[in-house]
């Protein structure tokens, strides 16, 4: 159906219907995962297709007919073998965003082009979204959420993972006859953390027309407590239906892995009104709070009723990820990382000392009660017959903290992969950060996610440079896959571009001057590909990172390093300039309505940063509002606001303008 649809699509004059055995007469198509089919069987030899992920395209003739194969390892090589043909032969192009087609072969239809084989060189490909912003998929409806998946697919992706703090209404359980308490899905009416700030009518802000859709409240229609029949007793119904119907999607329709990643080591991931209920016997205490043990009956029945309502409200889960904090105190939510070794039940203590060194540091106990509570997730996994689901686990990655991942390597099941978060973005450019991470993937997977914004810094503005070889570095370093985790998409497509395509061996380590060449012809096509190519790879390259969400304001100076700060104002201001003029090079006659479009938003996203820097310097009012028309202006084009960029207009208001005064 994908196949059907593009190549229609690229040629308007053919028609390309989808029927499940060979045509009568007639020049055919065929598409095969393995060696299913006689015609393949003659055509593909076996150790074409014989590694996970490899696909290859090839055309024959049977008699007077022309035939075009895409043949695949699986069924899933066979789907990325399609999205290969059509960006990498016929010039179509699969972002984030959108779909850009300006340079599609629009000529008459032929088999020439079908020659191609390629493997991933990793078989782990994710994009990881995170619950807390109304820039992110807080925000998001179930439309959103469709779009984000089948982009990810048509990247040649494998998996989309998403991660939800304790709090999340999709958490809630009950046992023992106890419901655990949820807060809500954070919006611009309900919410507070991580500096999340309230109005009371999002359509009376500066620009509240591009908001008129929504209401009062700006945020997942599931979580607009008081609007279309959202009440607080069924907010919990409806939040768990949207992500089911979510996961179904990916999983049922798109044929990708869900990966289902939460909180166990919070004080909200840790029930205490539950965990009461349990016998003494079946607990233990941290500090002034309490934790289940997975060792005693009455704890394991406590972990299974968890895994047991999860899969029950969203069936379609191929993976769970157990996650932790990566900092050991109250403002960060952990709870078990505080542990010490005289917290622990008397009953582990003998086995814990029998522990290598490296094992027992100052996370060591944590990590123990870590690896109890996974294996209780598998043991009730498999009783409720969910054995093909895998587990995993997580955290930050964090250069001074990395015992952290160590202690948890050595204790949990090697049969969990591991997700680390490169907190820093040093995969890249440390080969003593790799050293480490190395001995994480010596005994098992090791899934490595990158940034492609940090919320802790460089949220807005340009996404991060990619890593350089990174293929290389991966295998070098054992990883099994990796990931990009982002909250917004535009203009984060050439970040997530450059990866993938860095990790196939028809493309490996791409250089990102080869990424914006195509993206350049892409998105407006080849007569002014060469002037655009310069302005992008200048954009990625110079352009700044700034500001976070992960406090009360949206551009202070204070952030994470001098990504998050707002500084340097003439400098920045300048370097938009010369972007500026590297646009207006563009004969913009030459470019189609689209291409003009998406020009139009380059262009305005660079007048944007050079007001917010001018704005923050002085903190001129006059310009700020200024800043927020021409942010509204520029968000607007090619294909309008994402609810990502409708959720960094409320931020404009509520973290930007309420700070200045």
């Amino acid at each position: 159906m994908e196949l059907s649809k593009f190549l229609r699509e690229i040629y308007p004059d053919d028609r390309f219907p989808v029927v499940d055995s060979t045509p009568g007469s007639g020049d055919f198509i065929v598409l095969a995962s393995g060696h299913g089919v006689d015609l393949v069987k003659d055509q593909v030899k076996r150790d074409e297709i014989d590694e996970p992920g490899e696909f290859v395209l090839k055309q024959t003739v049977e008699g007077a007919r022309r035939v075009g194969m895409i043949c695949g390892y699986d069924s899933r090589a066979l789907l990325d073998g399609v999205y290969a043909l059509l960006e990498q032969k016929l010039g179509y192009g699969f972002y984030l965003h959108r779909n850009a087609s300006e340079a599609a072969d629009r000529g008459a239809f032929t088999f020439n082009k079908w020659d191609l084989t390629a493997r991933p060189l990793v078989h782990e490909r994710l994009c990881f979204n995170w619950y807390n912003f109304i820039s992110g998929v807080s925000a998001w409806n179930l439309s959103d959420y469709k779009h984000w998946i089948r982009q990810a697919a048509r990247m040649r992706h494998t998996d989309v993972m998403l991660h939800t703090y304790g709090w999340g209404p999709f958490t809630q359980f009950t046992h023992n006859g106890v419901t655990k308490q949820v807060g809500h899905l954070q919006n611009t009416a309900f919410g507070n953390h991580w500096g999340n700030v309230h109005t009371a009518d999002v359509r009376k802000l500066i620009g509240g027309a591009a908001l008129a859709g929504e209401g009062a409240i700006f945020g997942a229609d599931i979580g607009k407590v008081g609007q279309a029949g959202i009440t607080e007793e069924n907010r919990v119904q409806h939040a768990k239906a949207m992500l089911n119907a979510a996961a179904d999607y990916a999983v049922n329709t798109v044929g990708m892995e869900f990966n289902w990643s939460f909180d166990i080591d919070t004080i909200d991931g840790n029930p205490q009104n539950i965990i009461a209920t349990l016998p003494e016997s079946a607990r233990f205490k941290v500090g002034e709070n309490w934790l289940a043990r997975p060792d005693t009956e009455e704890g394991y029945r406590y972990f299974r009723e968890i895994i047991e309502t999860t899969m029950s409200d969203f069936p379609a889960l191929t993976k769970i990820t157990v996650w932790w904090r990566h900092k050991n105190n109250a403002a960060f939510g952990g709870l078990s990382l505080t542990m010490k070794p005289g917290d622990m039940p008397a009953e582990w203590r003998t086995a814990y000392e029998t522990a290598p060194a490296e094992a027992r540091n100052a996370f060591g106990p944590a990590h123990f009660y870590h690896a109890k509570v996974a294996r209780a997730f598998r043991r009730a996994l498999d009783e409720l017959g969910h054995t093909e689901v895998k587990l995993g686990y997580g955290s930050w990655w964090m250069q001074e903290r990395h015992e952290s991942l160590l202690s948890a390597n050595h204790f949990m099941p090697q049969e969990m992969t591991c997700y680390a978060l490169d907190y820093h973005m040093a995969f890249g450019e440390r080969q003593d950060y790799r050293d480490q991470l190395a001995k994480v993937a010596a005994g098992r997977s090791l899934v490595v996610i990158e940034w492609a914004q940090h919320d802790d810094g460089g949220y807005l503005g340009r996404p991060y440079l990619p890593p350089e070889n990174f293929a290389t570095k991966l295998e070098q370093t054992g990883c099994s896959g990796y990931g990009v985790i982002h909250w917004m998409t535009r203009p984060l497509d050439i970040f997530f571009k450059n990866l993938q395509n860095q990790v196939w061996s028809n493309t490996p380590n791409e250089p990102i001057e080869r990424t914006c060449e195509k993206m350049a012809v892409d998105f407006f096509g080849e007569s002014q590909s060469a002037a655009m190519a310069k302005y992008l790879h200048a954009w990625m390259t110079t352009a700044p990172q700034f500001a976070r969400e992960t406090g009360q304001g949206l551009g202070h100076p204070g952030s994470v390093g001098d990504y998050g700060s707002v500084e340097s104002h003439e400098d920045r201001a300048a370097g938009c300039d010369r972007r500026i003029a590297l646009l207006d090079r563009v004969d913009t006659g030459q470019l189609s309505p689209r291409a003009l479009e998406a020009w139009k938003y380059f262009r305005g996203h660079e007048e944007w940063i050079k007001w917010f820097h001018l704005a923050q310097k002085d903190w001129n009012r006059s310009l700020q509002e200024k800043t927020i028309k021409k942010y509204i202006e520029k968000s607007s084009r090619d294909g309008g606001m994402t609810r990502g960029e409708k959720g960094i207009l409320i931020q404009h208001h509520l973290k930007w303008l309420k700070n200045s005064d």
